[in-house]
């Protein structure tokens, strides 16, 4: 039985309510809206990454191999504005692509752009026909030298910018069919370190 003198302890424990934020997505994407985050601090949301799948965010269906990566740099009232973090095809995809290729280059390298930041870049060539190694190499130095003298001319968000619209990979394609019959030359993968 319960004494009756006993007293009943008090709950000290504060709750805050949250509230929901909008990501928005940076200004190259033409700050759509990506998705809604809750959080009751916003100064919590600082740093904050979030994944997408970028057909989401072009509208574009052919884009939905492709997942980029934002991340919040600051709120303002109920906005969070995003910086971008990375460009990467899914995995599920690349496997599917390399299974009806003979050969494959891949490479992975640190360029320095004009506006003085350094993004890692890694294409993905695909040969339709079994290579020698030294054509393998021509294709990877090719590739690599292009990108290079691409990014080494223009800042970050207007290379960004053409390899969302898959101009720098329509470039690259051609350059290397001189080379070898390609089925695919892509960048793989892009981050800005």
């Amino acid at each position: 039985m319960a004494n009756p003198n006993m007293k009943k302890k008090e709950s000290r424990i504060s709750v805050k309510k949250k509230r929901w934020y909008s990501v928005l997505a940076p200004k190259i994407l033409n700050n759509v809206v990506v998705g809604e985050t809750p959080a009751a601090d916003p100064s919590m949301l600082v740093g904050r990454t979030f994944a997408v799948n970028l057909s989401s965010v072009m509208r574009n269906m052919r884009k939905q191999n492709v997942e980029v990566r934002f991340k919040i740099k600051e709120v303002k009232g109920n906005e969070c504005i995003t910086d971008f973090v990375s460009y990467e095809i899914l995995p599920a995809h690349v496997k599917r692509l390399v299974k009806r290729a003979k050969c494959r280059v891949d490479d992975s390298f640190v360029v320095e752009t004009k506006d003085k930041l350094k993004v890692r870049v890694k294409p993905l060539i695909l040969a339709r026909d079994t290579t020698q190694k030294s054509v393998a190499g021509a294709l990877r130095k090719t590739a690599k030298e292009m990108i290079i003298e691409r990014i080494g001319k223009t800042d970050y968000s207007e290379f960004l910018n053409k390899v969302l619209v898959g101009e720098v990979q329509r470039d690259l394609k051609t350059r290397l069919r001189k080379i070898y019959p390609l089925s695919v030359a892509e960048i793989r993968a892009m981050k800005r370190l």
